[in-house]
């Protein structure tokens, strides 16, 4: 099974969170990728959601189809989740690294 692209994402993520070294623009790069990755998935997850209602909805619908949307909204909450506690680690990290650049900065004065 191929890498997807939310579950590279959160490999940077991770790396990123470990290790700690990253520059400002790097972070605010890898936060900008999340936040549209969390975008895709969070549509994708509506759209399940809605066909999931849909077919509940229909009487005659294929018990197969209704296992596969709900199948795929049971694996996208849980990847949303992870990925936007990921984005909030990485938004602290973003703001100790400024705090420590401002800090660094103010006393070169």
């Amino acid at each position: 099974m191929g890498e997807t692209l939310d579950s590279a994402l959160k490999a940077r993520l991770r790396a990123v969170l470990d290790d700690g070294r990253v520059t400002e623009a790097e972070l605010r790069k890898l936060f900008e990728d999340g936040q549209a990755c969390a975008l895709i998935l969070g549509g994708q997850l509506e759209r399940e959601e809605e066909r999931l209602a849909q077919l509940a909805a229909e009487p005659d619908s294929e018990f197969a189809e209704m296992a596969e949307a709900l199948r795929r909204v049971g694996e996208l909450r849980p990847d949303i989740a992870e990925l936007q506690d990921l984005l909030a680690a990485l938004g602290t990290r973003a703001r100790e690294f400024r705090a420590s650049w401002v800090s660094s900065a103010a006393g070169v004065r």
